[in-house]
């Protein structure tokens, strides 16, 4: 196989008039691939932020390649029993999955894993941003992050989760390490629970998706104070980032992108990124992402594998600083 540097440099200098001219097929390279139905696992239940994002590429990239693209749930263990059965598929292009920020962090928080995110798998490219809202109780009379930072120093705050371990857990360390207040975790069974718990003031925060916490609030039910991500989400303009609002570092982001077992060839992985990126780029695209609060957000297959990579490192050195105590590794 041609070595990938010198690959991607020929790729450029002699394909890239077909990119331009809008002329560009799978054959311009000189590949025949795909030449069958290409399967695009899910780690989570159907109807999920990433079932709905996968089945929306599926048909995109599917129109692209003239192949098949089939969706298939697969979940369980926060998407381990999913990862595991493509680590161990035919590196050949012809199984893809759709993977999100809990794989970084699964390395440290989990030790019963039979996969590596970073030494068995390889970037295709970002598929999305999935920002979080920063909701509290509309009765502590907090209606900025100043404001609560300070009632949370008084102490008796506790937040939600989905669970230990898991993004929005992390998230809320991440931001008391950064903000030096004490709060108690209280788990629940999902983020839709959580989100309630807020409302009825069971807690007084949590990290929230977009689409179960936002009609409550613009309801009034509960108040958003910031968004996790570095850039504000079109879902909720309106909401500013924790970098806006003085926290320069903090960048939360439940991301989720497209990964292949890490021995296909760079010929195929270049074929798939073009594709998932010509779907990311339609403005129907950013139409029906923004239903489960999530923005396009097109990558390179390196950028994305330098990004896992250094998520991992990031999500470690996070549970370190925090001295988070994990169960179950």
């Amino acid at each position: 196989m041609m070595n990938r540097d010198r690959f991607f440099k020929k790729f450029v200098t002699v394909f890239s008039p077909f990119f331009l001219l809008g002329l560009w097929t799978p054959n311009a390279v000189g590949i025949d691939f795909p030449t069958k139905p290409i399967t695009l696992v899910i780690g989570s239940q159907a109807g999920s932020a990433p079932d709905t994002l996968a089945r929306i590429l599926a048909e995109g990239m599917a129109e692209i390649l003239k192949q098949p693209v089939v969706a298939e749930n697969r979940p369980g263990a926060a998407g381990a029993i999913a990862a595991s059965s493509v680590a161990r598929s035919n590196s050949d292009g012809y199984t893809l999955m759709m993977m999100t920020a809990v794989h970084s962090i699964s390395p440290t928080t989990r030790s019963d894993l039979d996969y590596s995110f970073v030494d068995d798998f390889k970037g295709i490219g970002m598929v999305a941003s999935v920002p979080l809202l920063f909701v509290v109780n509309k009765d502590l009379g907090t209606r900025d992050l100043s404001a609560f930072i300070a009632r949370a120093k008084q102490g008796d705050i506790f937040y939600g989760t989905p669970g230990v371990g898991t993004l929005q857990h992390l998230a809320t360390e991440d931001f008391a390490l950064k903000t030096g207040v004490k709060m108690t975790m209280i788990p629940y069974k999902g983020g839709g629970a959580a989100t309630k718990a807020v409302i009825a003031n069971e807690v007084q925060l949590f990290f929230a998706g977009i689409p179960p916490a936002l009609p409550h609030v613009k309801s009034g039910a509960i108040s958003a104070l910031g968004i996790s991500s570095a850039k504000r989400s079109p879902a909720a303009p309106d909401v500013k980032t924790f970098q806006e609002l003085g926290f320069a570092d903090y960048n939360i982001d439940n991301w989720h992108a497209l990964y292949v077992p890490k021995g296909t060839p760079d010929e195929v992985v270049v074929i798939l990124s073009k594709a998932l990126n010509d779907v990311l780029n339609r403005p129907v695209t950013a139409e029906r992402f923004l239903n489960v609060g999530a923005t396009p957000s097109p990558s390179s297959p390196d950028e994305q594998t330098k990004f896992g990579q250094d998520e991992v490192k990031r999500w470690r050195q996070i549970v370190l600083d925090s001295g988070i105590e994990l169960t179950g590794k």
